[in-house]
């Protein structure tokens, strides 16, 4: 069967718990011929590592969509964009601080991740990717000319992580898209920020056809993307919701399970 192209989250899932990449995985997608992009929801600046242990070339997606672009740092090339309208920033941060002021709150432009305070999220986030935020206030940041892509919040705890999905529900703000990233994370991005609509446009503009496509994932913003390839699999670590979507099941990512399923 032919192969056009792969597509593979990165956290939990060509990702090991540490946050490297597993070296099978290393060994085995950098010496492959099919293309394989990266579809996270990770900013460019932290997916920089992977594109360069692995020698991608081509669109890569981050942001959970919310970008596309090819290339990294001084050289990355954006394709295609879509950040959250400044005003519903400003009206997100507001309501979030009333109502939920002890919850991890940060955002992201395309080369910053910001955060008002270093707190036990913001610690999580740093050990996982290796970034450091830029602490400012939040109202002097956004009376800048700054394109927000994401506002992340992490929540150590299932009661309030569903108090807040149950918030955002309520909102009804068209406009934006709130999507569940592992157990930990909450990620607000445009509404038009998800997987599957980065993916469309790969395959569009690469005129592939996705029965020829396999992707790999592990959480809930990888649903979409499961039900738009031809061929999903999902992590041995991932829930048994997300296993649900799945054609395949392959090991966990600590096992190096996006390089094992490629290599059979």
């Amino acid at each position: 069967m032919t192969v056009e192209r792969f597509f593979s989250d990165m956290d939990g899932t060509l990702l090991g718990s540490n946050g490297d990449i597993p070296q099978y995985n290393i060994d085995v997608i950098k010496n492959i011929e099919t293309p394989f992009s990266l579809v996270s929801a990770r900013a460019p600046m932290e997916m920089d590592f992977v594109i360069n242990a692995l020698h991608l070339e081509g669109p890569q997606i981050g942001f959970n969509g919310g970008i596309i672009y090819e290339g990294t740092r001084d050289d990355r090339k954006v394709i295609q964009q879509n950040y959250i309208q400044i005003d519903i920033v400003k009206n997100i941060i507001k309501n979030f601080s009333d109502n939920f002021p002890d919850v991890s709150l940060s955002l992201y432009d395309e080369n910053h991740w910001f955060a008002e305070k270093i707190d036990r999220g913001i610690e999580l986030e740093k050990s996982i990717t290796g970034q450091n935020p830029t602490v400012i206030n939040f109202g002097n940041l956004l009376k800048k000319a700054v394109n927000v892509f994401k506002i992340m919040i992490i929540v150590f705890d299932e009661d309030t992580m569903q108090k807040l999905i149950q918030y955002f529900d309520g909102k009804n703000e068209k406009s934006v898209i709130v999507q569940r990233s592992g157990e930990q994370y909450l990620e607000i991005t445009n509404k038009d920020a998800i997987k599957a609509n980065g993916i469309k446009y790969v395959l569009e503009t690469e005129n592939v056809n996705p029965v020829n496509t396999y992707a790999f994932g592990d959480g809930h913003n990888d649903i979409p993307m499961f039900e738009l390839v031809g061929h999903p699999v999902a992590m041995g670590n991932a829930m048994d919701e997300i296993k649900n979507y799945a054609e395949f099941i392959t090991s966990s990512n600590d096992e190096g399970g996006v390089g094992e399923f490629i290599k059979k």
